[in-house]
């Protein structure tokens, strides 16, 4: 089994590798006279936990006791296209790809107000 930092490691380097300058500048489309670059937004996230046990407690099935150990670790990546570049007879103009947000991405947004709202309740 891997170690917490291992795993890690592992998926830091994978992320890393997913969001290279490529994936944030795409490559040209040529389309009749004109050249068209897709610019894109990469967010990258990881996190992981690791513990461990050797005391005794709780009771379980009349034994007590134990041991244990437990690591996971996970990560994501996410590129959305936010624009495109094009270049043409009249010129090169960059045009904005207008932000569409999923329910969860929405609520999301509203979770730092949420808790901004709970602790100034308490």
């Amino acid at each position: 089994m891997l170690n917490i930092s291992e795993l890690m490691d592992d998926i830091s380097s994978t992320l890393v590798d997913t969001a290279n300058s490529e994936v944030v500048v795409g490559q040209p489309i040529e389309l009749g006279n004109a050249t068209i670059v897709p610019l894109s937004r990469v967010s990258i996230g990881f996190g992981g936990a690791g513990g461990e046990g050797d005391q005794q407690f709780g009771c379980r099935n009349g034994r007590r006791g134990g041991k244990g150990k437990g690591s996971g670790a996970g990560g994501a990546a996410k590129v959305r296209p936010v624009g495109v570049i094009v270049f043409s007879e009249d010129g090169v103009t960059v045009e904005k790809i207008p932000d569409r947000l999923s329910p969860i991405e929405k609520m999301f947004e509203k979770v730092p107000d949420l808790i901004e709202r709970v602790h100034k309740h308490r």
